[in-house]
């Protein structure tokens, strides 16, 4: 008995920790929307994560201290990491100034599917029918949204900035094959400082060159986004190691709402019904393709 009520708390603190890491994402990606200022979008993603690493080293410096290595046997991955990160965050940024942040995060959430063909392509993992089937449900829901959005008040059936969202999905679908990979293999210190030490470096020099520095006041809550993004990664990787995937995926999806909470309160911004539909398509599409449904059915019998 009392194991059974340890478990439903354990399992009640990371449910919570899942949907503070969601608002947390939803509301760094909100953070370059709503700030005063005309930095360019490779500033703002340079600025995120050495924001990331600042806020990381001390925990890196403990890590260290008690006789772990630093070294890594992964480094091309986490080049690769770093690039898919770099364009995840910037297409995220450049379609959120341009079309609704709920619907670029619901857009987004589409990487569900591009995972599943990457796993049976890359990680050699079984791709059933049921991830086919998600996958066609998965593209009908993110479409459905894409379609729909409008530029500049301008509708079309795919607007630019609706197809940055698509492009951010499949980086994000890059960087999930590629931690799945690398996170079995190596400690998480290693694997953050690499990641956003690398992306650091690579844009380092544009952003010294042709970035524009002028007014800190304006654009000092983006600064916020690193530690907001390292916060919310280890709230997660908490959660995950506590409780079973089935009982907290599900709750990653609130990103969407609380990104629409956040676009109606900060920006004005109101959720459309082909937002909500395509929200609902792409959520259950996601869920099938875990085997969700299928796991609870063989639990209940």
């Amino acid at each position: 008995m009392f194991e059974h009520v340890n478990q439903n708390k354990t399992n009640f603190q990371a449910m919570l920790a899942v949907l503070f890491a969601a608002f947390l994402f939803s509301a760094m990606f909100a953070l370059p929307k709503g700030a005063a200022t005309d930095l360019q979008w490779f500033q703002i993603v340079f600025i995120r994560y050495t924001g990331g690493l600042i806020f990381l080293l001390p925990t890196v410096w403990r890590w260290h201290y008690k006789g772990n290595s630093l070294k890594s046997s992964f480094g091309l991955l986490h080049i690769g990491r770093s690039i898919a990160g770099i364009g995840s965050v910037a297409c995220v940024v450049i379609a959120a100034s341009q079309i609704p942040l709920a619907d670029v995060i619901t857009i987004s959430f589409s990487n569900g599917a591009i995972v599943l063909v990457l796993a049976g392509i890359i990680l050699g993992e079984r791709v059933l029918p049921r991830h086919w089937a998600s996958i066609i449900i998965t593209i009908l829901g993110a479409s459905l949204v894409a379609s729909q959005s409008t530029e500049g008040g301008q509708s079309s059936f795919f607007s630019s900035a609706a197809l940055i969202a698509l492009l951010a999905a499949c980086c994000m679908a890059v960087e999930i094959i590629v931690i799945k990979f690398v996170s079995e293999r190596e400690a998480i210190p290693v694997t953050l400082l690499y990641v956003n030490g690398l992306a650091s470096l690579l844009l380092l020099t544009p952003s010294l060159i042709w970035g524009q520095w002028q007014g800190l006041d304006s654009w000092w809550p983006v600064l916020l986004m690193g530690p907001i993004a390292i916060l919310g990664q280890a709230l997660n990787l908490f959660a995950f190691r506590k409780a079973d995937v089935v009982l907290l995926t599900p709750l990653t999806y609130s990103s969407i709402l609380f990104s629409a909470l956040l676009g109606f309160l900060l920006f004005g911004e109101h959720l459309s019904w082909y937002t909500a539909l395509g929200a609902i398509i792409i959520v259950t599409g996601c869920l099938i393709g875990m085997g969700i449904y299928r796991k609870r059915l063989s639990q209940s019998s």
